[in-house]
């Protein structure tokens, strides 16, 4: 891998990581919007600083793709005529889309930042609803419009679509609920018993919601796998599918730990917010295990953004 390369999936690892904060951590502020002090420390300690990490690492990618073609060292990522060019083609069209999404997911925690909390009147909520929506539309016409699967067929473009916002909002949850669990967790020995059963109930929505996440990410991955590799037998037969491969053995990982935290931890969470008995103990193995989850989710950014940088599905 040369070193323009690995500067693209370094980038790109960035922007899919600020995609993923949008929009799980938009998910995880919908099922908290009556709790002020847990939204803004979501806002504030994720949503904000890893959306504008995505704006900058976007307008880097860029510059690195006019280094990479340039072959001219660093100031040839700063040539406005081959920036000029670039920005005419398939990749300056996914780039313009990732920019506009991510000033539009910007604009909707505008209501998280302004004095009063408006965010809990209906008028602001529906506000963020809709921005958001729209900063995830551009993010999947920026990942189908740009790719492998563009090349297939319009199906597999919208099975991309449905399986990055699938992933995105499941992986993209998990550091905004480590943070309402670890907030409990350092809490002191006895944390609040409103508190941890509301974080209980967050916890519980979030694995409902992640089993049609889970289900729509199978689905739509293994299809893709049939369409731009002709089938799962055929994974082995290049880099490209091994990575590929690689990268579906640490997603099976992350759902192992969905699982755990959903039939182990969060019922016995539960019970500690009525009993008080285990309280930290629970919290804290919960904190662990989603931190696993969270390298895991890495992990398979790094995988991911490998994948659309390095290799095709034929090489």
């Amino acid at each position: 891998m040369s070193t323009w390369e690995l500067a693209s999936v370094l980038s790109k690892t960035l922007i899919y990581l600020g995609m993923l904060a949008v929009a799980g951590g938009m998910l995880v502020l919908w099922m908290n919007r009556q709790h002020q002090t847990a939204v803004q420390i979501i806002v504030r300690a994720y949503l904000l600083p890893v959306t504008l990490v995505g704006l900058l690492a976007t307008c880097l990618f860029f510059l690195i793709q006019i280094g990479s073609v340039n072959q001219n060292g660093f100031a040839g990522m700063f040539d406005p005529l081959m920036g000029s060019i670039l920005a005419e083609t398939e990749v300056g069209s996914a780039i313009r889309w990732r920019l506009i999404g991510f000033l539009l997911a910007l604009i909707a925690l505008i209501p998280f930042n302004l004095p009063g909390f408006p965010f809990q009147h209906l008028a602001a909520r529906r506000f963020c609803l809709f921005v958001t929506l729209a900063a995830l539309t551009c993010f999947v016409i920026a990942v189908t419009s740009q790719g492998h699967a563009s090349a297939v067929s319009r199906l597999a473009e919208l099975l991309t679509g449905i399986h990055v916002l699938a992933i995105a909002c499941w992986a993209g949850s998990l550091y905004p609920l480590y943070l309402l669990v670890g907030r409990n967790a350092g809490a002191g020995q006895f944390p609040h018993t409103e508190e941890l059963s509301d974080t209980a109930v967050v916890l519980e929505r979030f694995g409902f919601y992640a089993w049609w996440m889970l289900g729509l990410m199978l689905l739509t991955g293994v299809s893709l796998i049939c369409l731009l590799k002709g089938g799962l037998l055929t994974l082995f037969d290049n880099l490209h599918g091994q990575l590929l491969f690689a990268k579906i053995l640490l997603v099976a990982g992350m759902m192992a730990l969905g699982a755990l935290h959903k039939f182990r931890w969060v019922p016995r969470l539960r019970e500690c917010a009525h009993s008080g008995a285990d309280t930290q103990a629970v919290l804290l193995a919960l904190s662990r295990s989603i931190r696993l989850e969270m390298l895991l989710a890495l992990l398979v950014l790094l995988l991911t953004a490998t994948l659309t940088s390095v290799t095709g599905p034929g090489g």
